[in-house]
């Protein structure tokens, strides 16, 4: 009983110093942080501090594998089940991903896969982990795997048994690819072709993942491919920018937990001076900025107007980077090498219907659309209002279609669309066919089609045309965008959100 009490302290002994040494290296760092301010200060001003909830499993280590990576490992202060940060649903990094074989099935005995001879590096699995890494594999080759040959080629899908070891292994018996490419020097380095993937659920086994030229399952399961990355500890690298994005609205991270981030939800300035790494930037809501981290573990935010916002986020890639996510008021947009994608609101496309007439399908949604979206710069230096920041659906906006070459001119998209109609189309309000801009509610979403027997009067005659007067001029390039009907001196109008290109075939 006396050896029992004795190892359980010092268990308990080894993690109060463990902890303790974590937090003492907070202290050290000199950062400030919201929820407390700069610990310095704090100490000083006799106040209790927050524990850190920095997993000592998470941390700058080799030691216990995968870090915060660990499938099982329990955060201090956190359930089993859940990691040192939070995850997205669907990819990311917390108990909550459905994508996840070993959170929602155990740990397999069999695993699917489908082949691709463009072999990536995987976004869970770093190289310690999954020797199948980036690269040209065979178009189609037999595999010896678990005892079992298999024959694969590019799209195909094969079921493989798992062993219950730490890792799968993967033997490339023979090139029989027909394709001369496939017999250069990458694709005959054993080094490339033979490899393995880990399998036993120390790091996350994610449908969609690609590890070297295996995409986990069959593409039938809903899972999309990972999204990229600035870093993480498995893409590591030194950050030397990062782009981001002010919002007064602050939000945890979910990725950074607040033992590696100490901007965290809460209220921030509208109007507010930030220094960071020597660099001070005038910002406000929604206003973009490129920062230079300063190669440290951490970079510091020092709100100059009210030092008690004064935060850090982590930059040295142990936790990720991700495009998208929001850091107290900082948003991730990413750097040259990942960004976040642009959020789409309108697309159109050009098909014929049934009755061989050319029409011109057109989505749009901007119910709750973010100023992260593509749009047209087309302002006036005069005009204060622009761009618009009120992105909320107007019943006076509207769907117009340009001419491509609309966009090279010095003020893009300056004149009045070549055919258009309010987003409403064909609902009848007061007793006219899409005529929205005065009664009735926005539409925020819809899916219409821009027909020449259904398209409002208004929009296709006088200085505007037809479908089929476009085609008879001889066709050509055409680019969508959701349009306010009014401007500084319009045209051109207020731009909310540009979409994509088109091409109108001539008439035959």
């Amino acid at each position: 009983m006396k050896e029992f009490s004795c190892i359980t302290i010092t268990v308990l002994l080894f993690l109060t110093v463990d902890f303790c040494e974590a937090g003492r290296r907070n202290r050290l760092s000199g950062r400030g942080g919201r929820g407390g301010g700069s610990r310095e200060r704090a100490v000083a001003a006799g106040r209790k501090l927050p524990k850190q909830d920095k997993s000592f499993f998470g941390d700058d280590t080799e030691s216990g594998g995968a870090g915060a990576f660990q499938v099982g490992k329990k955060s201090r202060g956190e359930s089993l089940s859940v990691n040192a940060y939070a995850g997205k649903k669907g990819y990311g990094y917390g108990s909550t991903n459905d994508c996840d074989i070993c959170k929602t099935e155990g740990k397999p005995e069999e695993l699917t896969l489908t082949y691709s001879s463009n072999g990536q590096n995987s976004f869970y699995q770093g190289e310690e982990y999954a020797s199948c890494r980036e690269g040209e594999y065979p178009t189609s080759a037999r595999v010896s795997v678990g005892g079992e040959t298999i024959e694969v080629s590019d799209g195909e899908t094969i079921t493989i048994p798992v062993n219950g070891g730490a890792v799968t292994s993967f033997e490339f018996l023979d090139d029989s690819s027909s394709d001369d490419s496939s017999s250069d020097e990458s694709s005959s380095d054993d080094s490339i072709r033979n490899c393995f993937i880990h399998t036993s659920c120390s790091v996350p086994i994610v449908n969609g993942d690609q590890i070297g030229p295996w995409i986990v399952g069959d593409g039938e399961d809903g899972c999309e491919p990972p999204p990229c990355v600035v870093c993480d500890r498995n893409n590591k690298k030194t950050v030397t920018e990062l782009i981001l994005r002010y919002n007064t609205d602050g939000m945890n991270s979910e990725y950074q937990g607040e033992g590696y981030a100490s901007c965290r939800k809460g209220t921030y300035p509208d109007d507010t001076r930030v220094r960071v790494n020597g660099e001070t930037f005038n910002l406000k809501n929604g206003e973009e900025f490129t920062i230079t981290p300063d190669g440290g573990a951490e970079t510091s935010f020092e709100f100059l107007d009210d030092d008690d916002e004064d935060c850090f986020i982590h930059t040295s890639c142990s936790v990720p980077i991700v495009p998208g996510d929001q850091i107290g008021p900082f948003e991730i947009i990413g750097d040259s090498d990942c960004k976040k994608k642009p959020e789409e609101c309108i697309s159109a496309t050009v098909r014929t219907d049934d009755e061989d007439n050319v029409v011109i399908d057109v989505t749009f949604d901007y119910a709750d659309l973010s100023m992260d979206r593509p749009f047209v710069d087309n302002c006036n230096d005069r005009d204060e209002n622009c761009p618009i920041t009120d992105l909320s659906p107007k019943r006076s906006d509207f769907i117009g279609f340009y001419p491509c070459d609309a966009a090279l001119d010095k003020t893009p998209f300056s004149i009045e669309p070549t055919i258009w109609s309010y987003t409403c189309y064909d609902d009848i309000r007061n007793g006219k066919v899409g005529q929205c801009r005065r009664e009735g509610d926005a539409t925020a979403a819809a899916t219409i089609t821009f027909d020449d027997e259904t398209v409002p009067v208004f929009g296709s005659q006088g200085v505007y045309s037809t479908i089929g007067e476009i085609m008879e001029k001889g066709g050509g390039c055409y680019i969508v965008l959701l349009n306010r009907i009014n401007g500084f001196s319009a045209p051109p109008y207020y731009n909310i959100c540009e979409g994509n290109t088109i091409e109108i075939p001539p008439m035959n």
